[in-house]
């Protein structure tokens, strides 16, 4: 299984110099706010992505470390030194030669992928303008990202090396993941027989109130009825919901939630790919109580109050 040996940063975001080395398996980030755990896997993600839109939806400006860009400013404001923002990714051995070579800053023969942000070749005079006018003016528009493999390669988001899951509970629609959770629990705990049995039950309840309790109503507005929806969109199993202690999951606490929409997360992805050895990079904030019953896809994470996740899944 492929996994990341170490992270090396330059100049990216908090970061102007950072080396990180991982677990084979799991890797928890654990700090205080700002402390840089979830840089540390905006990394990752970047470079795995390949994504050149992706860098550009944060913007150079964003990505490019503070204290770099303030030294710039206020030494020799030339071409040459201008910062140039590195992302390295040491892998384990992949038997993949396109990723084997020795194009890092170690010049070590690895395999590996790299993201690179500098500033683009041929708009050196257009650089040059901007920095000769007056005041300081930083050129973030003409930086560019690079990604390439350390034999040299380049790759983009269309011819991505390694497969990934990339989960942020505060980002999943969390209505759609309740209701993907309250549905797989129930055909998990309801055999398919008693499913339609019970599902076709409550339509003919659904009937008779409308006959019994609406008809009256009803009477009294001649061309039009009231009456109780009933499809594929409003059936048993979408009016269905999950208590506990007699609340609904969708008003129970933010740790509760995010808790639900992990796992909704990786069983979705489960449904995809199928079962697989994962290698997991979690970030957890706040740090409460942690547990994971497995390395495996249907890993379930557990915790006692609130949590934010986000997590990185190599699979």
């Amino acid at each position: 299984m492929t996994h990341i040996v170490k992270i090396k940063l330059k100049n990216f975001k908090k970061f102007s110099k950072y080396d990180i080395s991982f677990d084979p398996q799991r890797n928890i980030l654990v700090g205080d706010n700002e402390a840089g755990k979830s840089t540390i896997l905006t990394a990752i993600e970047l470079v795995l992505s390949g994504s050149k839109s992706k860098v550009d939806s944060f913007g150079v400006e964003a990505l490019l470390n503070a204290e770099s860009i303030a030294d710039f400013l206020s030494g020799e404001q030339t071409i040459p030194n201008l910062p140039i923002l590195h992302i390295e990714l040491f892998l384990s051995d992949t038997q993949n030669p396109d990723l084997n070579g020795r194009c890092n800053s170690l010049n070590t023969n690895a395999d590996g992928l790299k993201l690179i942000c500098e500033p683009n070749e041929e708009l050196t005079a257009e650089i040059q303008h901007a920095l000769d006018s007056d005041g300081d003016n930083f050129p973030f528009e003409f930086y560019v990202a690079q990604f390439t493999t350390f034999s040299g390669e380049g790759y983009s988001g269309y011819r991505k090396f390694l497969r990934y899951l990339a989960m942020d509970s505060t980002q999943i629609n969390s209505e759609y993941a309740n209701n993907q959770y309250v549905k797989s629990m129930y055909e998990a705990t309801v055999e398919e027989p008693l499913r339609y049995s019970l599902k076709n039950e409550y339509r003919q309840q659904k009937i008779a109130f409308k006959n019994d309790r609406l008809q009256l109503i009803n009477n009294e507005l001649g061309d039009y009825d009231f009456a109780i929806r009933s499809n594929s969109k409003f059936n048993l199993e979408t009016d269905l919901t999950l208590t506990e202690d007699g609340i609904p999951i969708e008003n129970k606490g933010k740790g509760k939630q995010c808790f639900i929409k992990t796992v909704f997360a990786l069983r979705e992805r489960e449904k995809k790919i199928g079962q697989a050895h994962l290698y997991y990079l979690l970030l957890i904030t706040p740090i409460v109580a942690l547990a994971v019953s497995s390395l495996t896809q249907g890993a379930c994470l557990k915790m006692t109050t609130g949590l934010c996740i986000r997590a990185l899944v190599l699979v």
